[in-house]
């Protein structure tokens, strides 16, 4: 029998693969100075690392040449013409060949454990003529890149060229042209021209087939009416093997919707198949129909919050596709047979529904979710601080951090340097990567370019305080408490569990605490303080490390919930 807590650990750390990405002129100068994998230096918990001016780069010509095959070209121009909003680019993606990077793909990008080169310059028909050839380098018109020299690379990395043609959220899309991978070396003595060669599409993945295991799609009128393109409700749907039993005692069953973290999607729902299928797991998973939904939209994870770029995620949600899945499928159609679940990202998501529609779920079990006050924005302050990049005292400001002791962190990357990243794969903010996504989840979208309009300066950091104090502030949900607490508190007493490391590895359990110490003051106000709901920091877990943790929390409260769930 494998061990419960690490199987359902590997499963949720591959519902969503890590958000932050480290990309600066630091690392570079870094990566060429060693072959070998070397720690990143230590700091304070609360003190991130001083900014530190990067060493002048060499000059160099190094570029790539991007030649894309007829038969592509034609069917990209194919594409672009039904899909007009789109802004396609064509990327270079780069991978050092060695060390634990060795072998890696360069469509994997970017990597959280060892950041790696970008390159990128916008599409138009013209570039996509037959036996079209492109270039990519410092000194080519309209890239965009990180680093913003290539002299410092040396050694041998493999090559990837990408036509990003804007078909979902990032560029690993079926239906992209890529290029094969492809070696090139770098030597910091010659110019090199390196040549790729766009010659096939990424094929789309057929779901997989299971007698638990359901694929189904919706269309949505209202998100279609409103963002002006087709869009669709998506949802993996796993069955215990009960629900199959015609003998059983429960006809109608409870329903736990699960919501992916950053980068996941309904197809997570595989794993909950196999996992319901599985005898050894029949005590410990709760015995529910497990439903997964997509939060993916082609500008990141939409976090099911109504908004301006997004739609209305959260009412389309609960007023069309929830209906249909319990038409569809014999599920309870009552508060008390609903229940919403999520880590990171989707953990925001499953507290913010839980919170918009309390008569809708029947409990939300969250873990480290995205900021949920937004003066704890990782390490900016949103209603305070001007710039996402330093601090007053021009300190970088961290973002992701691995600890090291029990009060000292490797701080693996700052804020700086993961939106260099996003810029580098779309200057004009809609990689859909973390920072972005966040952007098109709470800013308004500006009427004239139909883009979510940018709360921060991507060059310098410079945090535009109209636009936080306008749009993002509607998201922040401490602030929402004590704007409101005779409607907020109660549903924190009753129906949320929210769990969290004190060690996040993305800072989140700043927000966390703050977030807590208000709940903790409204709940004491309330004519009853009674109720299952709480907020909890966990000492030493981290942002993975979590995960375990709260399902062992969780799972026997939720098998409880399930068992007392009406037929109707």
């Amino acid at each position: 029998m494998p061990d419960p807590p690490s199987t359902l650990l590997r499963l949720f750390l591959r519902i969503g693969r890590p958000r932050c990405l480290a990309l600066g002129s630091a690392f570079f100068l870094a990566l060429a100075a060693s072959a070998q994998d070397s720690p990143p230096i230590p700091t304070s918990r609360e003190n991130p690392p001083r900014k530190v001016a990067p060493t002048p780069a060499p000059e160099t010509s190094d570029r790539f040449r991007v030649r894309i095959m007829p038969d592509v070209a034609a069917e990209a121009r194919r594409i672009l013409e039904a899909n007009r909003d789109a802004r396609p680019r064509l990327l270079v993606l780069l991978c050092e060949n060695r060390g634990r990077m060795a072998g890696r793909d360069p469509l994997d990008a970017p990597f959280l454990e060892r950041p790696q080169p970008i390159l990128s310059v916008p599409l138009s028909e013209s570039m996509l003529a037959d036996g079209s050839t492109l270039l990519l380098g410092p000194d080519e018109t309209g890239t965009t890149m990180v680093p913003d020299r290539l002299g410092h690379l040396q050694g041998e990395f493999l090559a990837r060229a990408v036509l990003d043609l804007g078909l979902g959220r990032g560029h690993a899309e079926a239906g992209n042209p890529v290029s094969p991978v492809t070696t090139v070396d770098f030597a910091p003595d010659r110019d090199r021209t390196f040549d790729l060669v766009v010659d096939r599409t990424l094929p789309a993945v057929e779901p997989p087939i299971a007698t638990n295991l359901k694929w189904v799609e919706l269309d949505s009128p209202s998100l279609t009416r409103v963002l002006g393109r087709p869009i669709r409700h998506r949802a993996g749907v796993a069955f215990p093997p009960a629900y199959f039993d015609l003998d059983a005692k429960r006809r109608f069953w409870p329903v736990i919707y699960v919501i992916p973290g950053f980068g996941g999607d309904h197809r997570s729902a595989t794993r909950y198949a196999a996992m319901l299928r599985d005898p050894s797991m029949q005590t410990y998973l709760p015995q529910a129909v497990w439903i997964v939904l997509d939060p993916e939209d082609r500008l990141g994870h939409h976090g099911f919050a109504d908004g301006d770029n997004f739609g209305p995620r959260s009412t389309a949600l609960v007023e069309e596709f929830i209906p249909w899945l319990e038409k569809r499928f014999r599920l309870v159609p009552n508060e008390q047979g609903r229940f919403v679940t999520g880590h990171s990202s989707g953990g925001w998501s499953s507290l913010w529904l839980q919170l918009q529609h309390p008569e809708v779920f029947g409990g939300c079990f969250s873990s480290a979710p995205d900021p949920v006050d937004f003066a704890a924005f990782g390490t900016v302050d949103l209603s305070a601080d001007a710039n996402l990049f330093e601090d007053a005292e021009s300190n970088s400001r961290a973002c992701y951090r691995a600890p090291l002791t029990a009060d000292r962190d490797h701080v693996m990357m700052t804020i700086a340097e993961e939106i260099a990243m996003e810029r580098a794969l779309a200057p004009d903010f809609t990689s859909g990567e973390q920072w972005a996504t966040w952007n098109a989840m709470f800013s308004g979208r500006d009427a004239a370019s139909g883009l979510p309009v940018a709360a921060f300066d991507l060059e310098t950091g410079e945090i535009d305080r109209d636009v936080v104090e306008r749009d993002w502030t509607r998201y922040d949900i401490a602030a929402m408490l004590r704007a409101d607490p005779a409607r907020i508190a109660p549903v924190f007493r009753d129906k949320i569990r929210l769990i969290c490391g004190d060690r996040d590895s993305f800072y989140l359990d700043l927000a966390v605490e703050r977030l807590a110490e208000d709940v903790k003051r409204e709940r004491a106000r309330l004519e009853s303080t009674d109720g299952p709901g709480y907020i909890e920091l966990v000492p030493a877990a981290t942002h993975g490390t979590i995960v375990p943790i709260a399902m062992q929390r969780w799972y026997p409260e939720l098998r409880r919930l399930v068992a007392d769930a009406p037929e109707r």
